[in-house]
Protein backbone atom coordinates (compact mmCIF):
# COMPACT_ATOMS: atom_id res chain seq x y z
CA UNK A 1 0.00 0.00 0.00
CA UNK A 2 1.54 3.25 -1.09
CA UNK A 3 2.99 5.36 1.86
CA UNK A 4 2.13 2.61 4.57
CA UNK A 5 5.11 4.26 6.62
CA UNK A 6 4.63 7.42 6.60
CA UNK A 7 0.28 7.06 7.85
CA UNK A 8 1.86 4.70 10.66
CA UNK A 9 3.76 7.23 12.22
CA UNK A 10 0.69 9.98 11.85
CA UNK A 11 -0.78 11.73 15.02
CA UNK A 12 -4.33 10.54 15.30
CA UNK A 13 -5.61 13.68 13.97
CA UNK A 14 -3.11 13.37 10.73
CA UNK A 15 -5.12 10.11 10.40
CA UNK A 16 -8.73 11.27 10.59
CA UNK A 17 -7.44 13.08 7.66
CA UNK A 18 -5.72 10.09 6.23
CA UNK A 19 -8.95 7.85 6.48
CA UNK A 20 -10.50 8.12 2.88
CA UNK A 21 -6.91 7.64 1.21
CA UNK A 22 -6.44 4.63 3.59
CA UNK A 23 -9.26 2.90 2.25
CA UNK A 24 -8.63 4.17 -1.22
CA UNK A 25 -5.41 2.73 -1.72
CA UNK A 26 -6.24 -0.47 0.03
CA UNK A 27 -9.38 -1.07 -2.79
CA UNK A 28 -7.11 -0.21 -5.33
CA UNK A 29 -4.38 -2.59 -4.04
CA UNK A 30 -6.62 -5.36 -3.32
CA UNK A 31 -7.60 -5.90 -6.39
CA UNK A 32 -4.65 -6.96 -7.95
CA UNK A 33 -3.74 -9.33 -5.37
CA UNK A 34 -1.83 -12.85 -5.96
CA UNK A 35 -2.17 -14.19 -3.34
CA UNK A 36 -3.38 -15.29 0.36
CA UNK A 37 0.84 -13.49 1.90
CA UNK A 38 0.32 -10.64 -0.05
CA UNK A 39 -3.59 -9.84 0.45
CA UNK A 40 -2.30 -10.14 4.43
CA UNK A 41 0.04 -7.86 3.85
CA UNK A 42 -2.06 -5.52 2.28
CA UNK A 43 -4.66 -5.73 5.23
CA UNK A 44 -1.49 -5.50 7.98
CA UNK A 45 -0.62 -2.14 6.30
CA UNK A 46 -4.24 -0.67 6.06
CA UNK A 47 -5.02 -2.07 9.54
CA UNK A 48 -2.14 -0.37 11.42
CA UNK A 49 -2.70 2.86 9.80
CA UNK A 50 -6.30 3.70 10.38
CA UNK A 51 -5.40 2.92 14.11
CA UNK A 52 -6.01 -1.31 15.21
CA UNK A 53 -3.83 -3.73 16.38
CA UNK A 54 -5.24 -7.19 14.78
CA UNK A 55 -6.66 -8.76 12.51
CA UNK A 56 -8.29 -11.55 12.46
CA UNK A 57 -10.58 -12.79 9.16
CA UNK A 58 -12.48 -15.98 9.24
CA UNK A 59 -15.08 -18.20 7.40
CA UNK A 60 -18.16 -19.29 8.24
CA UNK A 61 -17.30 -21.91 10.06
CA UNK A 62 -15.11 -20.08 12.42
CA UNK A 63 -11.92 -21.18 10.66
CA UNK A 64 -9.37 -18.38 10.02
CA UNK A 65 -8.52 -16.97 7.00
CA UNK A 66 -5.82 -14.48 7.57
CA UNK A 67 -4.86 -13.19 10.84
CA UNK A 68 -2.34 -11.32 12.61
CA UNK A 69 -2.53 -11.83 15.94
CA UNK A 70 -0.68 -11.80 19.28
CA UNK A 71 1.42 -15.12 20.07
CA UNK A 72 -0.53 -17.15 22.71
CA UNK A 73 -3.39 -17.17 20.84
CA UNK A 74 -4.25 -18.37 17.19
CA UNK A 75 -8.29 -18.07 17.21
CA UNK A 76 -8.39 -21.88 16.24
CA UNK A 77 -11.44 -23.19 18.29
CA UNK A 78 -14.59 -25.78 17.01
CA UNK A 79 -17.28 -24.72 14.99
CA UNK A 80 -19.31 -24.88 18.02
CA UNK A 81 -16.87 -22.95 20.79
CA UNK A 82 -16.18 -19.84 18.37
CA UNK A 83 -17.87 -16.78 19.85
CA UNK A 84 -17.09 -14.51 17.50
CA UNK A 85 -18.43 -16.46 14.50
CA UNK A 86 -21.41 -17.29 16.27
CA UNK A 87 -22.32 -13.90 17.16
CA UNK A 88 -21.54 -12.91 13.06
CA UNK A 89 -23.95 -15.53 12.23
CA UNK A 90 -26.79 -13.36 14.35
CA UNK A 91 -25.89 -10.50 13.14
CA UNK A 92 -25.77 -8.03 9.87
CA UNK A 93 -24.30 -4.90 11.63
CA UNK A 94 -20.80 -4.62 13.04
CA UNK A 95 -20.45 -5.00 16.94
CA UNK A 96 -18.23 -4.86 19.39
CA UNK A 97 -16.90 -8.08 21.46
CA UNK A 98 -17.88 -6.54 24.85
CA UNK A 99 -21.68 -7.06 23.22
CA UNK A 100 -21.50 -10.63 22.59
CA UNK A 101 -23.00 -12.28 25.37
CA UNK A 102 -26.18 -10.25 24.60
CA UNK A 103 -26.29 -11.31 20.78
CA UNK A 104 -25.64 -14.49 21.82
CA UNK A 105 -26.33 -17.44 24.61
CA UNK A 106 -22.65 -18.49 24.88
CA UNK A 107 -21.83 -21.97 26.04
CA UNK A 108 -18.65 -22.53 28.13
CA UNK A 109 -16.76 -23.36 25.71
CA UNK A 110 -17.35 -19.72 23.85
CA UNK A 111 -16.48 -18.02 26.77
CA UNK A 112 -13.47 -19.49 26.85
CA UNK A 113 -12.21 -18.50 23.66
CA UNK A 114 -13.29 -14.88 24.44
CA UNK A 115 -11.27 -15.55 27.88
CA UNK A 116 -8.51 -17.11 25.87
CA UNK A 117 -8.23 -13.58 23.70
CA UNK A 118 -8.05 -11.35 27.31
CA UNK A 119 -5.51 -13.96 28.16
CA UNK A 120 -3.54 -13.58 24.90
CA UNK A 121 -3.45 -9.58 25.76
CA UNK A 122 -6.63 -8.69 23.44
CA UNK A 123 -8.77 -6.08 24.75
CA UNK A 124 -11.30 -4.02 22.45
CA UNK A 125 -12.38 -5.48 19.65
CA UNK A 126 -15.22 -4.86 16.45
CA UNK A 127 -16.30 -7.36 13.82
CA UNK A 128 -17.86 -7.13 10.44
CA UNK A 129 -20.02 -9.64 9.76
CA UNK A 130 -20.55 -10.53 5.91
CA UNK A 131 -23.32 -12.29 4.90
CA UNK A 132 -24.33 -13.71 0.79
CA UNK A 133 -28.19 -13.65 -0.39
CA UNK A 134 -29.51 -17.30 -0.84
CA UNK A 135 -30.38 -18.93 -4.07
CA UNK A 136 -34.47 -17.95 -5.13
CA UNK A 137 -35.15 -22.25 -4.79
CA UNK A 138 -32.97 -22.58 -1.29
CA UNK A 139 -34.76 -23.00 1.72
CA UNK A 140 -34.49 -21.07 5.15
CA UNK A 141 -33.82 -17.63 5.73
CA UNK A 142 -32.58 -14.86 2.26
CA UNK A 143 -29.16 -14.48 3.35
CA UNK A 144 -26.80 -17.27 4.10
CA UNK A 145 -23.86 -16.05 6.31
CA UNK A 146 -20.10 -16.71 4.90
CA UNK A 147 -17.82 -15.04 7.13
CA UNK A 148 -16.32 -11.92 9.41
CA UNK A 149 -13.45 -9.68 9.56
CA UNK A 150 -12.53 -8.26 13.31
CA UNK A 151 -10.07 -5.43 14.09
CA UNK A 152 -8.94 -5.62 17.59
CA UNK A 153 -6.87 -3.22 19.92
CA UNK A 154 -4.42 -4.37 22.80
CA UNK A 155 -5.58 -4.72 26.18
CA UNK A 156 -5.60 -0.79 27.92
CA UNK A 157 -6.03 0.81 24.49
CA UNK A 158 -9.70 1.96 23.40
CA UNK A 159 -10.43 1.50 20.28
CA UNK A 160 -9.86 4.13 17.26
CA UNK A 161 -14.13 5.02 16.81
CA UNK A 162 -13.31 7.52 14.14
CA UNK A 163 -12.27 4.41 12.10
CA UNK A 164 -14.36 2.11 12.24
CA UNK A 165 -16.36 3.46 9.21
CA UNK A 166 -13.27 2.90 7.30
CA UNK A 167 -12.50 -0.41 8.75
CA UNK A 168 -15.66 -1.50 7.73
CA UNK A 169 -15.24 -1.14 4.02
CA UNK A 170 -11.60 -2.60 4.50
CA UNK A 171 -12.78 -5.94 5.83
CA UNK A 172 -15.77 -5.93 3.49
CA UNK A 173 -12.91 -5.39 0.72
CA UNK A 174 -10.53 -7.96 2.33
CA UNK A 175 -13.33 -10.77 2.90
CA UNK A 176 -14.08 -10.47 -1.03
CA UNK A 177 -10.17 -11.17 -1.78
CA UNK A 178 -10.15 -14.18 0.17
CA UNK A 179 -12.73 -15.61 -0.86
CA UNK A 180 -11.88 -15.19 -4.26
CA UNK A 181 -8.44 -16.16 -3.52
CA UNK A 182 -9.70 -19.92 -1.76
CA UNK A 183 -12.11 -20.65 -5.04
CA UNK A 184 -11.19 -23.30 -6.61
CA UNK A 185 -9.66 -23.18 -10.15
CA UNK A 186 -8.54 -19.91 -11.76
CA UNK A 187 -10.26 -17.07 -11.19
CA UNK A 188 -10.19 -15.11 -14.08
CA UNK A 189 -12.06 -11.43 -13.72
CA UNK A 190 -15.48 -10.93 -15.99
CA UNK A 191 -14.76 -8.14 -18.46
CA UNK A 192 -15.95 -5.52 -16.11
CA UNK A 193 -18.13 -7.31 -13.40
CA UNK A 194 -21.93 -6.43 -13.06
CA UNK A 195 -22.67 -3.11 -14.37
CA UNK A 196 -25.33 -0.21 -12.88
CA UNK A 197 -27.72 2.02 -14.82
CA UNK A 198 -27.11 5.36 -14.53
CA UNK A 199 -29.97 5.47 -11.94
CA UNK A 200 -28.84 2.89 -10.22
CA UNK A 201 -25.25 4.31 -9.19
CA UNK A 202 -27.06 7.66 -8.43
CA UNK A 203 -28.71 5.69 -5.75
CA UNK A 204 -26.32 3.54 -5.04
CA UNK A 205 -24.12 6.79 -4.16
CA UNK A 206 -26.37 8.13 -2.21
CA UNK A 207 -26.84 5.08 0.14
CA UNK A 208 -22.72 5.60 0.38
CA UNK A 209 -23.77 9.06 1.54
CA UNK A 210 -25.69 7.97 4.37
CA UNK A 211 -28.99 9.32 2.64
CA UNK A 212 -32.46 7.02 3.30
CA UNK A 213 -34.56 5.88 0.69
CA UNK A 214 -36.90 9.49 1.12
CA UNK A 215 -33.77 11.64 1.21
CA UNK A 216 -32.31 9.88 -1.86
CA UNK A 217 -35.56 10.21 -3.48
CA UNK A 218 -35.76 14.08 -2.82
CA UNK A 219 -32.68 14.45 -4.43
CA UNK A 220 -33.29 12.68 -7.21
CA UNK A 221 -37.06 13.55 -7.96
CA UNK A 222 -38.22 10.04 -7.70
CA UNK A 223 -40.36 7.79 -5.17
CA UNK A 224 -39.28 6.68 -2.44
CA UNK A 225 -40.62 3.24 -3.22
CA UNK A 226 -38.70 3.54 -6.78
CA UNK A 227 -35.77 4.29 -4.98
CA UNK A 228 -35.93 1.22 -2.82
CA UNK A 229 -36.74 -1.16 -6.13
CA UNK A 230 -33.51 0.35 -7.72
CA UNK A 231 -31.49 -0.26 -4.64
CA UNK A 232 -32.36 -4.06 -4.44
CA UNK A 233 -32.64 -4.33 -8.43
CA UNK A 234 -28.69 -3.63 -7.75
CA UNK A 235 -28.16 -5.60 -5.12
CA UNK A 236 -29.24 -8.55 -7.23
CA UNK A 237 -27.11 -7.71 -9.56
CA UNK A 238 -24.02 -7.81 -7.26
CA UNK A 239 -25.21 -10.58 -5.17
CA UNK A 240 -25.08 -9.05 -1.72
CA UNK A 241 -27.73 -9.12 0.73
CA UNK A 242 -27.23 -5.53 2.35
CA UNK A 243 -26.68 -2.11 1.54
CA UNK A 244 -23.05 -2.12 2.99
CA UNK A 245 -22.02 -4.88 0.80
CA UNK A 246 -23.45 -3.27 -2.20
CA UNK A 247 -21.70 -0.08 -1.75
CA UNK A 248 -17.92 -2.67 -1.06
CA UNK A 249 -18.79 -4.44 -4.14
CA UNK A 250 -19.94 -1.04 -6.35
CA UNK A 251 -15.68 0.14 -4.97
CA UNK A 252 -14.00 -3.46 -5.60
CA UNK A 253 -15.47 -3.33 -9.23
CA UNK A 254 -14.88 0.62 -9.72
CA UNK A 255 -18.60 1.02 -10.82
CA UNK A 256 -17.96 3.78 -7.33
CA UNK A 257 -14.96 5.82 -6.72
CA UNK A 258 -13.97 6.95 -2.97
CA UNK A 259 -14.57 10.90 -4.28
CA UNK A 260 -18.09 9.27 -4.44
CA UNK A 261 -18.70 7.75 -1.31
CA UNK A 262 -16.25 10.44 1.22
CA UNK A 263 -18.31 13.40 1.07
Amino acid sequence: MSEAHDLLQMEPEGRVRARPRIVQDFARSVRTVRDVVQLRTLMCEAVWALGFHHLLLQGAGGAVWLADLPAGWNAVAAPSGDAVAAAASQSFAPFLWSDIPRLVALTRNQRDFLDGAVAAGIGAAVTVPVHRPRGANEAGSYSIFAGCCSFLMKNGVPLPLGSLAAAHYVGALAFDAAEALRAPGPQPAAPGGPHLTPRQRDCVVLVAQGKSDWEIGQVLGISESTVHKHIEDAKRRFGVSTRIQLVVRSLFDARLSFADVMK
